[in-house]
């Protein structure tokens, strides 16, 4: 079965070059590549939100940006994608910077054999996949699936800033799991583990695929809904309460119960993270105080 072919979103200003670029990667490797071209930095971050792009060539000399800049721009746009930057002339010391602030591969234009960038683009992408497995064990809870505390801080604060820089609007919820030590004690950590994995199943159906869901620890969990604001947070809760309901009739040994609080992320105030679940957390403390005196 055949690999489908590699999306390229190059920018360069100069579109001469761009053209004879593309045509000579698609002579030199037909059927492998696909391309998009932006003469401008802005141009290629609207087209970052728009389209599925594999690989970024980029060139430093940009009508809008110029050197390690518009690599840091693009970088927090699109901090998990491969980015090979190209340069009129060879500049060491700016190449080992970007090697080191995560670029794949600095490469000359004068210097540039057709076949070289074709081979530059393919270890790239293979490097970068190796990069993301390995990421994704780092940042990944081992017995639900979800996030885990430092893959949820990492992916969290990237769309901090970007909500603070697009003015979207955010929601962060801070979920326990009531009982999980009655669970343990009455029937073994065996059953407490498959309640913490069914609360992940619930949690991920609940939320959307954008939105990140995390296991911070022990019985602790946190979702941060992007652009959740265009639902209500009331309806949220409603849907998470169904899919409990609805879990709790198939389980007739015992039933899953939540403790819970949210925080809103507005731009203009651009509260931190942290502040976030400060706030959240003190939410949850008061929702189980008013539950317990309930009854």
């Amino acid at each position: 079965m055949s690999q489908p072919p590699i999306s390229v979103l190059l920018i360069e200003d100069n579109p001469e070059y761009a053209h004879r670029l593309c045509l000579e990667l698609d002579h030199t490797s037909p059927g492998c590549f696909v391309f998009s071209h932006s003469r401008t930095l802005l141009g290629a971050l609207e087209q970052l939100n728009q389209a599925d792009i594999d690989l970024i060539l980029l060139d430093l000399a940009l009508p809008d940006s110029q050197g390690q800049a518009a690599f840091n721009e693009v970088q927090k746009q699109a901090p998990h994608l491969p980015v090979i930057v190209l340069t009129t002339q060879e500049d060491i010391s700016l190449s080992v910077r970007l090697i080191h602030d995560g670029a794949q591969d600095c490469l000359v234009k004068g210097r540039l054999e057709i076949d070289q960038l074709a081979r530059a683009i393919n270890l790239s992408l293979e490097r970068h996949q190796m990069t993301e497995q390995l990421r994704q064990l780092s940042i990944i809870d081992e017995l639900t699936g979800l996030l885990n505390r430092r893959g949820f801080f990492s992916l969290g604060k990237q769309q901090i800033k970007l909500a603070e820089r697009s003015q979207r609007q955010l929601l962060l919820f801070y979920i326990d799991l009531d009982g999980l030590k009655y669970i343990n004690d009455q029937y073994g950590h065996h059953e407490g583990d498959r309640a913490l994995k069914k609360i992940a199943e619930i949690l991920n159906e609940t939320f959307r695929s954008s939105d990140l869901i995390a296991r911070l620890g022990g019985d602790e969990f946190t979702v941060l809904a992007i652009d959740a604001l265009q639902e209500s947070a009331e309806n949220i809760l409603a849907r998470l309460e169904n899919h409990l309901h609805i879990s709790n009739l198939k389980n007739p040994i015992y039933h899953l119960s939540l403790s819970l609080g949210f925080a809103r992320f507005d731009p203009d105030s651009a509260p931190s993270l942290e502040n976030m679940l400060i706030e959240a957390d003190n939410a949850l403390y008061r929702f189980r105080h008013n539950k317990e005196n309930s009854g």
